[in-house]
């Protein structure tokens, strides 16, 4: 991390899920940090670990779900020995969080100026007049067009760009130093994606936010992140900054996302792929989790544990032969 005041620090997070066969493993041995004005990117296919992490973090994991950690602190706040009620009243103010999808997050019986002046007021001591005035101007700052209008409206009357904008104003109401977004421009058209990518951008330069941006689209990170995590079966294999990434991705299974993404140059081109699947939280294989799908794949890579090791300077990388592989050279 480049020389920034830590803001989120997690280390050693374990998460795990109580099910009918037994305790399973969802994220092992997660530690990384989030410096002060930074946009931190997540990346990894679906069932690596990424939303669990995140909502860990929040602490808003499942009730079957049990987590450990050495620490997580925010702003230098010990959030795992914060008790409930410390943690909810943190929710929303210090930290927040937006969703995949908004409609499922946004409650279809209210309003949508109840529920941003209700987050409001929540946090403040303000009047329901205050609270309104300042609804309005968070769905300015947004972007969206007739704002009074709008905060007598039904979620179910929006579209999905504008219940996003409508998330990112709730989740921003209080001038939050963490916001985590997991996954929020899935569901959007690439017009939408590219405003809404953009608006984050902007707020959380105007509100010295930090950012977690959760996602699987590479293409989203090279256009918003300072530095990226890669994920890999609930472990960090890999961790630069972000044109570091691009330029050499060290891990065979970084090598492969890349490779595995539309490149404007190579339109006319069959993607390659990623043979196999995520392995099961229940049935991990022995050595480098990742070896079963690995082209590069040794003896010892199905024996052997790689650790996460500093190289190449603030580099990070989980893999036995790293060097040997040495890269591909991605502009």
């Amino acid at each position: 991390m480049e020389n920034r005041e830590s803001l989120l620090k997690i280390e050693n997070l374990n998460v795990y899920f109580k099910t009918e066969n037994g305790r399973i493993q969802a994220v092992k041995d997660v530690s990384f940090e989030i410096g002060k004005g930074e946009l931190v990117a997540l990346v990894g296919e679906s069932g690596c670990g990424k939303s669990i992490t995140s909502l860990s973090v929040m602490g808003l994991t499942p009730k079957n779900c049990q987590v450990e950690a050495k620490s997580i602190s925010l702003g230098g706040r010990e959030l795992t020995a914060m008790k409930p009620d410390e943690l909810r009243k943190l929710r929303g103010k210090e930290m927040a969080m937006i969703f995949q999808e908004p409609l499922t997050s946004l409650n279809p019986l209210f309003t949508i100026g109840y529920q941003l002046t209700e987050t409001i007021r929540i946090h403040n001591q303000i009047s329901k007049k205050e609270a309104r005035d300042r609804a309005v101007e968070l769905l300015k700052k947004v972007e969206i067009p007739r704002p009074e209008s709008i905060l007598k409206e039904y979620p179910n009357a929006l579209s999905g760009g504008m219940r996003q904008r409508v998330m990112i104003a709730i989740a921003m109401a209080n001038n939050p130093t963490l916001l985590i977004a997991d996954e929020p421009t899935t569901a959007l058209d690439v017009t939408i994606q590219a405003q809404i990518l953009r608006l984050m951008r902007q707020l959380m330069k105007e509100y010295s936010a930090s950012i977690l941006f959760i996602t699987h689209d590479l293409g989203v990170v090279a256009e918003i992140a300072d530095r990226v995590i890669v994920m890999y079966a609930g472990q960090i294999v890999e961790q630069a900054d972000v044109f570091s990434l691009f330029h050499r991705p060290l891990h065979p299974y970084t090598q492969g996302l890349m490779n595995s993404t539309i490149k404007i140059n190579q339109s006319d081109e069959v993607l390659d792929t990623i043979n196999g699947v995520v392995p099961n939280l229940s049935s991990m294989p022995e050595g480098c989790r990742f070896h079963p799908r690995c082209p590069y794949a040794r003896e010892d890579c199905r024996k052997t544990m790689p650790e996460l090791s500093a190289v190449l300077g603030n580099r990070y990388v989980r893999c036995l032969h790293w060097e040997e592989l040495g890269g591909d050279q991605n502009g």
